[in-house]
């Protein structure tokens, strides 16, 4: 691993009668690439101790519902699993993880934690630091981006201009990771979990959770689905990526929302693509295209939760430009209004946008080119910017898997001018980037990516 990866948050002392090592998993909620977990085992391994993986199941994590929750646990079934013929024990407490995981630190000699990138990520891992035991040695390790975030930049970065020359310079070197490590002194610790995770849907029942949005049946989580859906990428799609921006095609790798809990991990798709482009299996253009995604744009959306402060507030999302922009043109007329609950059915005139927000309803999933085109409809259709935002916001984080993401921060900031620039005016964008249905008409067969829609509603339907 290389060294960039650690922070250590508190050097503690030698505890005589000590345990266990514990890694908290938080953020990167899988066995394989994880760096944080091996660099646990290797911790555990040097003290001779034992190691146990400590998760915290928050009913209350902000805006999760169920049907974020149950392809949570399906992944953490998986790592549980797997985790066990390491003959390393997996404790699940349900409460919230920097309260439930405190008694467990009183008889550990090291803590590793997993990175946090949004704010209550951020203040979870600060409030166990502070209420931890002096004797704690406590590590920090960014295992879910390709480049640590905070040595990729120290600041916000205006653009994917400004942060690529940076992650291109050094991202080679964080190709770190060969094997996952030997715990060698493990030992029975009766250490007892809240459940065991066996039946998802019954322990689902119980918890106070939001269980309005159902879950969904087209995605499953955990690293096994993801594995597969990438395997299907790079042996029938990848060199089809430039293509991708096409809603109604199926060339892209469905990545999104196994990364975004940490279920796969991006430097193993990385390895996977290198390994693949030495075999001459895929192209360069291809491969290019898909590394743009993977780490320029996917770690801009990381810098740009880790370092703006107001990411997901409008008064503070974008930039001084776009405001002014918004400023000047606040009173412009709207062809259309439509409410909340309009948007939420799909009950508006265009065909293209209903089609869009039932592929989010249904399947907790939605082309990127129609994410950018629905939520530039709402901006339309709303009566304020700040309306339209706060809607955009809510409903990506109801219904997507990948809600509640750097990306989706990023990307709905983006609608508002953040990481772009200054286009012609036009009523009621103003200098904010605008899109069309005759766009959409004019670059695909945006009719095809209806019938795909209603295709998938039938097969849920019967």
């Amino acid at each position: 691993m290389h060294k960039n990866r650690l922070t250590i948050a508190q050097q503690g002392f030698h505890k005589p009668d000590a345990s266990y090592v514990i890694y908290w998993m938080q953020q990167s909620q899988r066995v394989h690439y994880n760096h944080a977990l091996n660099y646990a085992i290797q911790q555990a391994n040097e003290l001779k101790l034992p190691l146990i993986v400590f998760f915290g199941l928050w009913t209350g994590y902000p805006d999760a519902n169920r049907r974020h929750f149950q392809f949570m646990l399906e992944g953490l079934k998986e790592v549980k699993e797997i985790l066990s013929h390491f003959h390393i024990p997996f404790v699940l407490k349900i409460g919230k993880p920097e309260q439930m995981i405190l008694p467990y630190l009183l008889n550990a000699q090291t803590l590793i934690m997993d990175q946090g990138y949004l704010r209550h990520q951020k203040k979870m891992r600060q409030d166990v630091i502070l209420s931890s035991p002096d004797h704690l040695m406590i590590s920090i390790v960014d295992t879910d981006l390709i480049v640590p975030v905070h040595i990729a930049s120290q600041k916000v970065e205006y653009g994917a201009y400004t942060i690529r020359p940076k992650l291109k310079r050094i991202y080679m070197d964080f190709r770190d990771f060969h094997k996952i490590n030997q715990a060698l002194y493990q030992r029975e610790l009766y250490l007892k979990s809240d459940d065991d995770l066996e039946n998802i849907n019954q322990l689902l029942d119980q918890l106070p959770i939001d269980q309005s949005v159902k879950p969904v049946i087209q995605y499953k989580g955990g690293y096994i689905e993801a594995s597969k859906h990438f395997y299907t990428f790079i042996e029938h799609k990848i060199n089809h990526y430039l293509e991708s921006n096409d809603p109604s095609t199926d060339y892209t790798s469905l990545m999104s929302m196994y990364l975004h809990f940490g279920q796969i991990s991006s430097l193993e798709l990385l390895d996977k693509l290198f390994l693949l482009l030495n075999q001459h299996q895929i192209d360069g253009a291809s491969f290019d295209a898909y590394v743009e995604q993977l780490l320029i744009r996917r770690e801009l959306a990381f810098n740009y939760v880790y370092y703006q402060e107001g990411y997901d507030k409008f008064e503070s999302m974008t930039e001084p430009w776009a405001y002014m922009t918004m400023n000047e043109h606040v009173n412009d007329k709207r062809e259309y209004l439509y409410t909340i609950q309009q948007i939420e059915h799909a009950q508006t005139h265009d065909p293209y946008f209903n089609a869009a927000m039932k592929e989010m309803y249904h399947t907790g999933y939605m082309h990127n080119y129609m994410r950018m085109y629905w939520a530039k409809k709402i901006i339309e259709w709303t009566p304020t910017y700040k309306e339209a935002y706060e809607t955009i916001i809510y409903l990506n984080n109801k219904y997507f898997i990948d809600g509640r993401d750097p990306n989706s921060y990023t990307g709905v900031a983006w609608c508002f001018g953040k990481h772009d620039r200054a286009w012609t005016e036009r009523s009621v964008f103003g200098k904010l980037r605008y899109m069309n249905a005759q766009g959409l008409e004019r670059k695909f067969n945006i009719n095809s990516y209806i019938d795909k829609v209603n295709e998938i509603i039938s097969k849920e339907i019967n």
